[in-house]
């Protein structure tokens, strides 16, 4: 057999295993896929007082820039004009429409926390996304958001997506919030 037959031989068995496996992969399910080898999808809760990274770039950490102890955010929350129970309720409200499938896996309106699992549109890869609405220092209210995959060392923009949909869909809430007319008093 020549070397490039035995070549060509060795490709098409490699491609016919890929097909199988995308093949395996797409009618197990994508999200089931990945808990199957890589398990659980959720992380786990994060601690904003001690916030620390995972060291790869499969993470993003948002927070205000004065106020995120040691964390050095990629993106600067601002302050926001609301108690913390209605931003957060704003959260929770505009986390479910984050772009791919998400699952919240945690809310407490109480202590103003919520996790998600954010997966991607198309491979369904999961992140976990951590919200913590804290009180500002002469009212309103603190937004800290942190991101961070399960799979790989490389998020490929992912997690920063993920945070800046966030808060660019609380923006949009709190703007058409403040443009709907008042209702009329009841009488």
């Amino acid at each position: 057999m020549s070397p490039l037959r035995f070549l060509g031989l060795v490709l098409a068995a490699l491609a016919g295993a890929f097909l199988l496996l995308v093949l395996a992969f797409n009618t197990y399910g994508r999200e089931e896929s990945w808990e199957a080898v890589f398990g659980s999808p959720d992380l786990g809760p994060y601690d904003f007082a001690m916030p620390s990274r995972t060291g790869k770039l499969n993470d993003t950490l948002a927070c205000p820039a004065d106020d995120c102890q040691k964390g050095i955010p990629d993106i600067e929350t601002r302050r926001y004009d609301l108690p913390p129970a209605a931003l957060f309720a704003v959260v929770e409200k505009v986390v479910k429409h984050l772009p791919g499938k998400v699952q919240v896996v945690g809310a407490n309106p109480v202590s103003t926390r919520l996790r998600a699992i954010v997966f991607s549109p198309v491979l369904r890869t999961p992140s976990t996304l951590s919200v913590l609405v804290a009180p500002a220092r002469g009212g309103g209210s603190l937004l800290y958001v942190y991101s961070r995959s399960q799979i790989g060392y490389y998020d490929m923009g992912r997690n920063t997506a993920n945070i800046v949909a966030l808060i660019a869909g609380i923006d949009a809430e709190l703007v058409a919030a403040a443009a709907a007319p008042a209702s009329p008093p009841a009488r």
